[in-house]
């Protein structure tokens, strides 16, 4: 009877270590995660443009900024504090033509802090999930008449009348970011907020 109670104890006592042990394992994970100081790629950042961007009025290379409107938080990690600004540039801009709107897409090289320093980001302003913004085929300028004949041995003589593109297409529209409209930034590699700053000598030109 002894012996019974002896094991039954030491039972117990080897399933309270596993359990403290497993415990602590999950603990240290889950600190681990929520101390996280980084952004995973594919995220999307929200931002407002500081100066209204249209594809009228910039050219390709010239330097754009956004501006972060919240904090960022990872459980009781602030990992991108509110009014930090990403920095970018114009990476391609396409005039509008006939047929066909105007196009551009914008790259992020750098995060500014609010105090000062500068990080690393590789990032792209996106619209609907699409990295280039606008781009599209226009309207068609005019239709014209057309009968098509309908199939059929109760339609021999018999027609349809529809309207079909002339092939003249109305001329493409310029895009426009105002500072109003909010847009998204897509993160194309991690960012760690926890990375060393860089220098402004070592800024994207």
């Amino acid at each position: 009877m002894a012996k019974k109670i002896l094991i039954l104890i030491y039972t117990v006592i080897l399933s309270v270590i596993i359990y403290t042990e497993n415990s602590c394992t999950k603990a240290h994970s889950a600190a681990s995660f929520e101390n996280s100081t980084k952004i995973s790629k594919g995220v999307m950042l929200q931002a407002y443009p500081m100066k209204t961007i249209s594809t009228a009025s910039f050219n390709e290379g010239d330097i754009v900024y956004f501006i972060n409107p919240t904090d960022l938080w990872a459980y009781e990690t602030k990992v991108l504090p509110k009014n930090t600004y990403f920095r970018g540039y114009i990476e391609m801009l396409k005039m509008p033509v006939k047929g066909v709107n105007a196009a551009i897409t914008i790259k992020i090289t750098e995060a500014i802090l609010p105090d000062g320093s500068i990080k690393k980001m590789n990032a792209t302003v996106t619209q609907n999930g699409n990295a280039q913004i606008g781009g599209n085929l226009t309207p068609p300028a005019s239709y014209n008449k057309t009968v098509h004949p309908r199939e059929g041995m109760y339609w021999k003589r018999a027609g349809v009348l529809q309207y079909v593109p002339s092939g003249e297409y109305e001329m493409g529209l310029h895009i426009t970011l105002p500072t109003s409209d909010i847009i998204y930034i897509m993160l194309d590699e991690e960012y760690d907020s926890s990375a060393d700053s860089i220098k402004k000598e070592n800024m994207h030109k």
